[in-house]
Formats: structure tokens, C-alpha cells, sequence
């Protein structure tokens, strides 16, 4: 099915059902399709074709939304940008993608002076704000309420660079049927009902998104929230009514260090948590404070939501066991460990995965879409294993185990050990070179405010609970841990800090 052929029908059996609520007030699904439909018509009007590149560099407003949605359902292909991207990095994804079309904002007006220079493909940028020379809203007026021409499910819908924690970006190419099956496994698997208020406190440009797009497309509201803020989250669930939200585990750590203090408990039905993994003692105290209401869900942007622990799984005697695992895979996709017998309990292997949630391959990179997707499988990196019922658990990245002599060495299990420490807020462990052993255990460690400890203090900790092979060989000490908006440390920038 095609994401504007999905749009077409809400709009059509839902029409006053509020679509997307903000400051600004409430568009119904049926003003939502119309808005949609007239940035479609406007696109066209602007001489692009079907299959062409629009890319989005916009806050977190409904333009963006209308914009992003407008952009597949009218045969378009979107390509959302961070707005953190300095110029450089902007020019570098925007010539890779051959982006015809920049729908941004006037606050971004010092990056893009004389873009059309640099990216030889552009043609186009409309701004939203005040003092535009090709003004959305004007632009929009202009265009007519004609139907669009809707394609089929094999039509390319997006282009989400993804460039991990370590790597360069690699532009995923996800098609219509790829976003419509996430987005049908994901209502049936997390239970979204028509009835549902999501709080969108999150990015809206990450593949992450397909959580508010299926939360869209079940016909249930949208709320946009803005930029996550601790202190307000709770009252904002409360005045706005909320039944489900999507925080990554770093916000996470900092509503529930927030909570401590508060006698306002929010009441939801589900906390989305997925991206990186949480951190034991956080997810104890979540739980503690909230109930059994966070979910886990993995996934990637090469595969959205593969997996999903429910809430309700969290409520029985099984907790602290399940508190490891990521949920079963959902239904419609086949997940297992690369070298490991089916069936197998405990048994870790990189995680491969099959389905209609898999992208078509890395946008004009056959070398990389070679190597990541083979025999039928996607091959994710990500070291994984089964528990006896089912469950999966993540136990780190191919990319990340350290080679220390002749063993070989999870970061996640000494980053357990180390976050245990009462002093520690944050650690990353990661493996540096060294002329003897090859690598060495090195962990970056950021200390709970108001709180101390020495390097010696936190390889002794180790000591008493690892295989002292295992401990750190150092230890730094830093202000902060770099982060993706997924959570994910950022390895490569420690790495570069090291460097320099």
C-alpha cells in the first residue's frame, strides 16, 4: 500500500477526528489531508517529477509534518536532515542524495547563503517563517486541492542517512511497502488504538518517527510537545491528556531523576524506550516510580522496530530477568543469530533479520548494500542472543568487542559493572590500541554530580566483580559522553578526542 493512498482514507472515514495538535491549535485528519495535498500540487508546480529528492531541514513543527508527509504521498522521495548539520555536512548529504527540492526554515538562513552553488542538483528552497523569498505558506495558497496521482507500494518513499556511532553516512533507501509493513506491525504490536494520545517530545527528522506515523495512521492523535523538557513533561501528559509517549534512554535517566523530587506521577498507558540500551539501575527506578509502563522496542534504521518487550511483561516476577531483553520479534519478521542453531538458548551471534521492514539497500552504494544485506538476510552488526522464551537480548556490536591479547571482551559487560558504582552517572568503554595487548580496556567515565571517585577506586570495583582481564587498564574521566538523538555513544568522536 502506498503511504498517500493511507492519508486518503483517514481523511475520508475520520474527517474531524483531531490528526495533529500543537500551540498553534488542532488540524482534523481531513485538514491535515488537504495541507498535504496542496504541498503536493505545489512540489509539481515547482517542475519537480515523481521520484524526486526533497529534503526537509525544519524545527519541530506540523510544517514539517505536512511537508514530510506530502513529500511520499505525492511521489516524491523525502529526505529528512538534522539540524545540527554544519554547512559541510549539509552540502555533503544534499549532493548524495541529488536533492532537487530544500522545504526549511528562516532560522537556518546562515547555512544555506548561495547553496544552490555548491549542490549543482537543487533547483528549489522554500521557507517557513517570516521574511521568505519563496514563501511556504504563500506557496501553498497558490496550489489547488486536486487529488494526487498515488503509486504503488514498490515506489521509493525516503532516503534516511544512517551513519551508526562509528562510520559515514550511508543514505537507506526505504520504500512505500517498507514504511506501510512497519508501520501495520507496529499497531498490532505495541496495541495502538484510535483512541490513543502520543506525545511526540522527540526529533521528527530520525527513522524513529515511524512511531508517530503509526500512531497517525491507526487514526489516533498526535500531539507535538516541542523539545523534550524534564521539569514539564509530566504536566504537559497531564493537561494534554496523553496516553503514550517515546523517550530515548538518556531523557529517560533525566525524567526519573526528575520524578525522584516530584509527587506528580504522570498517568500512561506506555513509555516508548528503544534506540540504546538502559541502564539497569534507571530502568529499576523507572519501573519503580512509573509501574510497568515503559516498553523496549529494538530496531534500525536499515529495519525499523524489529522487536518489542510489552509493558505488561514487566509486571510480573520475571522483571529483573526481562529487563535485559528487547521483546520477541514481531510477527511478521524472522530475526535469528548468525552461526547459531535455531533454537538455541543463550547462544550469541550478530543478529540477522528478513521482512518487509528491510530496506531496499544504500542509495547508489552497491558496495556497502552488498555487505550489509546477504543470502536473503540483513546483516545488522548487533550481537544478540535468545532467551527460552523467546526473548532477545543485545549483547553488543561486532564493531565493539575488544581484543585484548587473546580474549575477547564485551564493552556493554564491564559498562555494567562500572555504572554500578554509586559515583558513576555515565560510562562508554571502548578498546585503544596498545602495543602489547592490541587493545585496552579504556573506560570514559562521567561522574554523578556532586559525587567522586579515582581510577583506582573504579578498576578495584571492577576487580571484585570481573575476570581481571577484563577491567580497565584506564580510566578518563570527562564532562560528558558525545551522543547521537538515539542515545547511542557516539564512539568515534571519543575516539577522535583521544586522537587529539
Amino acid at each position: 500500500m502506498h503511504i498517500g493512498a493511507r492519508l486518503a482514507e483517514l481523511a475520508q472515514s475520520h474527517p474531524d477526528r483531531s490528526a495533529i495538535v500543537d500551540d498553534a491549535g488542532t488540524w482534523t485528519f481531513q485538514r491535515f489531508h488537504q495541507r498535504i495535498t496542496r504541498f503536493g500540487n505545489a512540489m509539481h508546480g515547482l517542475g519537480l517529477a515523481k521520484g524526486d529528492r526533497i529534503a526537509l531541514l525544519l524545527p519541530d513543527c506540523r510544517e514539517y509534518l505536512e511537508a514530510d508527509y506530502g513529500a511520499m504521498a505525492a511521489g516524491f522521495v523525502r529526505v529528512p536532515m538534522d539540524p545540527r548539520l554544519t554547512r559541510p555536512e549539509l552540502v555533503a548529504l544534499l549532493q548524495c542524495a541529488g536533492v532537487r527540492a530544500l522545504v526549511t526554515h528562516t532560522t537556518f538562513s546562515d547555512k544555506l547563503d548561495k547553496l544552490a552553488d555548491d549542490v549543482a542538483t537543487l533547483q528549489s528552497i522554500v521557507f517557513v517563517g517570516k521574511g521568505a523569498v519563496l514563501d511556504y505558506e504563500t506557496l501553498l495558497a497558490k496550489s489547488s486541492e486536486q487529488a494526487l496521482s498515488i503509486g504503488d507500494g514498490e515506489d521509493l518513499a525516503t532516503l534516511n542517512f544512517s551513519g551508526g556511532t562509528t562510520g559515514a553516512p550511508k543514505a537507506v533507501m526505504l520504500r512505500h511497502r517498507n514504511l506501510m509493513t512497519v508501520a501495520a506491525n507496529t499497531i498490532q504490536g505495541f496495541d495502538i488504538k484510535s483512541d490513543a494520545v502520543f506525545l511526540n517530545v522527540r526529533p521528527l527528522w530520525p527513522i524513529a518517527q515511524v512511531i508517530l506515523m503509526s500512531h497517525l495512521f491507526a487514526g489516533a492523535t498526535v500531539m507535538l510537545g516541542g523539545r523534550f523538557d524534564a521539569d514539564r513533561l509530566a504536566a504537559m501528559i497531564d493537561e494534554s491528556g496523553a496516553t503514550r509517549t517515546s523517550l530515548v534512554p538518556t531523557q529517560l535517566v533525566r525524567w526519573i531523576e526528575h520524578l525522584k523530587s516530584s509527587d506528580r506521577m504522570p498517568k500512561l498507558e506506555a513509555i516508548y524506550v528503544g534506540g540504546s540500551r538502559i541502564p539497569s539501575a534507571v530502568f529499576e527506578h523507572a519501573l519503580d516510580l512509573l509501574g510497568p509502563r515503559i516498553g523496549v522496542l529494538y530496531g534500525m534504521t536499515e529495519a525499523p522496530i524489529c522487536s518489542y518487550l510489552q509493558p505488561q511483561e514487566l509486571a510480573g516476577e520475571e522483571r529483573s530477568r526481562l529487563m535485559e531483553s528487547v521483546g520477541r520479534p514481531l510477527p511478521a519478521y524472522r530475526v535469528r543469530l548468525a552461526g547459531v542453531e535455531e533454537n538455541a538458548v543463550d547462544a550469541s551471534g550478530e543478529i540477522l533479520v528478513q521482512g518487509d521492514n528491510v530496506m531496499a539497500g544504500y542509495w547508489r552504494n552497491e558496495d556497502a548494500t552488498y555487505q550489509a544485506l546477504r543470502d536473503g538476510w540483513l546483516h545488522t552488526g548487533d550481537i544478540g542472543a535468545f532467551g527460552g522464551d523467546g526473548h532477545l537480548s543485545i549483547v553488543g556490536r561486532l564493531k565493539e568487542v575488544i581484543r585484548s591479547g587473546s580474549s575477547s571482551i564485551m564493552p556493554k559487560e564491564v559498562e555494567d559493572v562500572i555504572a554500578a558504582h554509586p559515583a558513576v552517572g555515565e560510562v562508554a568503554v571502548l578498546g585503544l590500541p596498545d602495543t602489547e595487548w592490541g587493545e585496552a580496556v579504556t573506560a570514559f567515565v562521567v561522574l554523578k554530580s556532586g559525587m567522586s571517585a579515582t581510577e583506582h577506586d573504579l578498576v578495584e570495583h571492577c576487580r571484585a566483580h570481573l575476570a581481571s582481564y577484563k577491567k580497565p587498564r584506564a580510566v578518563r574521566f570527562v564532562a560528558s559522553l558525545p551522543r547521537s538523538h538515539y542515545g547511542k555513544v557516539i564512539r568515534a568522536e571519543l575516539l577522535a578526542q583521544v586522537a587529539s
